[in-house]
């Protein structure tokens, strides 16, 4: 039987190709942190933070930047699993922001963080993931 190995490699390489394009762009590649900030539905932003404590667990900073002082409701998800949420006022003398920091076991495998936050008077929801 003849097998062309060209197509196949080039196949190959095509999907592989395609499979790192939908990857998260916030990958922790080295054991560092891995980081993601962006905008939020309207005026505000956030930054999402993951890295490894002193005692081999993921410490988890999730932060929003508002344009006011109102409440927010708060979630982090590990594995699809709920982790832990709250609510939070923005504090004025910080700059109109929150931040929820929280621990979490350290699986084996890939860990996919979810942090989301919703402004409860507008509506407003900042939403950021990464895979540890």
């Amino acid at each position: 039987m003849f097998v062309r190995r060209s197509p196949a490699i080039v196949l190959s390489l095509v999907l592989s190709s395609a499979a790192l394009a939908m990857m998260p762009s916030a990958l922790a590649s080295d054991g560092g942190p891995a980081k993601d900030v962006d905008d939020c539905m309207n005026a505000s932003t956030y930054k999402l933070k993951v890295s490894i404590d002193e005692d081999g667990r993921l410490a988890v900073v999730g932060a929003v930047f508002s344009e006011d002082d109102d409440y927010w409701s708060w979630k982090l998800r590990h594995n699809g699993d709920l982790s832990a949420s709250g609510e939070v006022k923005a504090r004025e003398d910080i700059d109109r922001s929150f931040r929820v920091v929280r621990t979490m076991g350290n699986f084996d495998g890939p860990d996919w963080i979810v942090f989301r936050a919703e402004n409860e008077r507008s509506g407003e929801v900042c939403r950021g993931e990464l895979y540890y």
